[in-house]
């Protein structure tokens, strides 16, 4: 298979990293934040009054909106999966054997999302279940061969699709973006947990329902 020719960044945080990429100095990308008005008018810096545009998670969403967008024209004509389900077959290659719930939080997905994934790759013979040696209760999730064949030919499209969306960045700054998203990831993972332990069970519920 063709190696891509980009430094490749693994996007799970290690306990054992996180405090030394917290303590690296990170220089400041110049340029303001830019927003466009329904006229068309651009407008540099905050908005006057505040606004959702000035919202990191506001622009956070359109753009994973975009890249989910993206990954579908690119992955289901040529392959005939969807861009979830190329995410789980991704996923689950370099986690190895693990229960559904395992493969749905590396996934950033809810478990009943994941569950119903899983369940049309089971079908189509691209994941398999096997005993969980540890818990007889439960089940272990595993690429089968033709899964993992799969997964590596979407693996070097994937390459190529993220050379065309980050193509305005430098190799610095590609570094300086990844390293800040895994600072935030961090920090968001705090707060989730944090909003979790004072949820409502009805909440929660309602939660992993969507």
């Amino acid at each position: 298979m063709k190696q891509p020719q980009t430094t490749q960044t693994h996007w799970d945080v290690r306990p054992d990293r996180m405090a030394a990429e917290d303590q690296r100095s990170i220089p400041s990308l110049a340029g303001s934040a830019t927003h466009e008005s329904a006229s068309g008018t651009v407008h540099v810096g905050p908005s006057p009054d505040g606004d959702i545009r000035d919202l990191f998670s506001f622009e956070l969403q359109r753009l994973a909106g975009l890249s989910t967008r993206i990954a579908a024209l690119s992955i289901r004509p040529k392959y005939g999966i969807t861009a979830r389900e190329w995410r789980a077959l991704a996923v689950l290659k370099y986690l190895g054997k693990v229960p559904l719930q395992e493969l749905a939080k590396h996934s950033g997905l809810l478990k009943s999302q994941m569950s119903r994934t899983v369940s049309a790759m089971i079908d189509r013979g691209y994941i398999e279940k096997t005993a969980n040696p540890g818990d007889g209760r439960s089940i272990l999730l595993c690429l089968s061969a033709k899964g993992l064949d799969l997964s590596e030919q979407i693996l070097e499209d994937s390459f190529e699709r993220n050379e065309h969306m980050l193509s305005t960045l430098s190799q610095a700054e590609r570094h300086i973006l990844i390293e800040l998203l895994q600072r935030v990831t961090r920090s968001s993972t705090q707060y989730y947990h944090h909003l979790k332990q004072t949820a409502s069970q009805a909440d929660l519920q309602q939660l992993d329902e969507e």
